[in-house]
């Protein structure tokens, strides 16, 4: 399961268990979640229930839509979540590495999206075209100017071409010591 999937899986939960009604006599600490069908774990959750990590003013989620292959465009939705409220977001894509990703050529580097009065969050679908296999990044900003100055969120996602290995590598050595904690000794080679 991807970590879209997963971040949406989430926010669906939580919007679940937001909508379930609570009893005022009910024990506060102890709130069930009932789900009727999976259909209503499929679809797309509301993003507003999306929230920002503390001290930044985006959130940024994306879902990857196809399979990524070498010289075909692949489309990733985002959904970008403000943690000020309903302004309006600069958002900006970078690839550092030319010759792993490139940019569609209809697609911009950069754009100015509004947030209507009752929303929270924009979307946006972003096109791009890998260049080689492996593991490639693309960087995302969202931005907003305010009287303090600029405040901006930055992502690097990624994505993964053809047969990547994405199992964790563990490196070092586990020792136990004479507390019996074990740790794991990094060596230089």
């Amino acid at each position: 399961m991807t970590r879209a999937k997963l971040f949406w899986l989430t926010v669906a939960a939580t919007l679940s268990i937001g909508a379930c009604g609570v009893d005022e006599n009910a024990d506060p600490t102890t709130v069930v979640a009932h789900t009727n069908s999976a259909e209503q774990v499929e679809k797309k959750p509301d993003a507003s229930g999306v929230q920002a990590k503390a001290g930044s003013p985006f959130a940024i989620s994306y879902d990857l839509i196809g399979t990524p292959i070498v010289g075909s465009p692949v489309t990733l939705d985002l959904v970008i979540a403000s943690a000020a409220g309903p302004t309006p977001v600069e958002i900006s894509y970078r690839v550092t590495d030319s010759t792993a990703l490139m940019l569609h050529e209809a697609q911009p580097e950069s754009l100015r999206a509004e947030m209507t009065l009752n929303e929270t969050f924009v979307e946006d679908r972003v096109t791009i075209i890998p260049q080689r296999e492996g593991r490639v990044y693309l960087n995302v900003e969202a931005a907003v100017t305010t009287a303090d100055g600029r405040l901006s969120t930055t992502m690097a996602i990624p994505i993964h071409v053809g047969a990547v290995d994405t199992s964790p590598v563990e490196h070092g050595e586990l020792e136990t010591n004479e507390e019996g904690e074990t740790t794991r000794v990094l060596t230089s080679e």
